[in-house]
């Protein structure tokens, strides 16, 4: 997870920079992060809960990202629905 929160965040700066290198290398680094999303479907994570982790955990950081380096704002529905992605990983870990 930590690989695609990289890519995402660098994905900001693409926007800005448009560099060829950067385009390469944000590339190269979702491509990490797909090789170790793989490893843990096969070490038995599960697909339903092992998405669920990884799609809620990428949006929780990505909106931090966004929030803290890239001045955006969160709405107070956004906010809620933040809120609600937070709860439904507690609720999943306390299975």
């Amino acid at each position: 997870m930590l690989f695609e929160i990289i890519a995402n965040g660098l994905s900001g700066l693409f926007g800005s920079f448009q560099n060829l290198f950067l385009f390469l290398f944000i590339l190269l680094v979702y491509a990490v992060a797909n090789y170790f999303w793989l490893i843990s479907l096969k070490k038995g994570s599960g697909l339903a809960r092992g998405t669920v982790y990884f799609g809620v955990g990428i949006v929780l950081a990505t909106t931090l990202i966004g929030i803290v380096f890239y001045s955006e704002t969160l709405t107070t529905f956004k906010a809620i629905g933040v809120a609600l992605g937070s709860i439904s990983l507690v609720l999943m870990v306390k299975e």
